[in-house]
């Protein structure tokens, strides 16, 4: 819904996976601008195939018909952290709710695949 001051604020709610990149699961984390948005208080969240995980994530101060870009990183322990993907939404005004699928970073993965549930609030 909008707001008096014209801004959207998207909520990630859940995060599908249905393909993982490494051997038996991913260390994933969110970033939005920049910025780690999720997990909160931890630097990664072990992700298996084939499994949903709720996120509970608000990404505020959105204008109608912004485009939001979410990235998808697989954190590693001896090696840098791989890009895995972004989501990408354009923020309309519309409720929802909506799912975006990943589109890969060909350069860090052949076989991650994941969906993120969303809404306008």
């Amino acid at each position: 819904m909008e707001s008096t001051s014209n801004s959207y604020t998207l909520h990630l709610s859940r995060l599908h996976c249905y393909f993982i990149e490494e051997n038996e699961y991913d260390d994933v984390y969110l970033i939005h601008d920049g910025e780690k948005i999720w997990p909160k208080n931890r630097k990664q969240q072990p992700i298996m195939m084939d499994t949903t995980t709720e996120l509970d994530v608000d990404v505020k101060n959105i204008s109608k018909n912004q485009e939001v870009v979410i990235e998808l990183w697989d954190w590693d322990f001896l090696s840098p952290n791989d890009k895995l993907g972004t989501f990408t939404m354009i923020v309309e005004g519309e409720p929802g709710p909506f799912s975006t699928d990943m589109v890969q970073n060909p350069r860090e993965t052949t076989k991650a695949k994941y969906t993120l549930d969303w809404e306008v609030i």
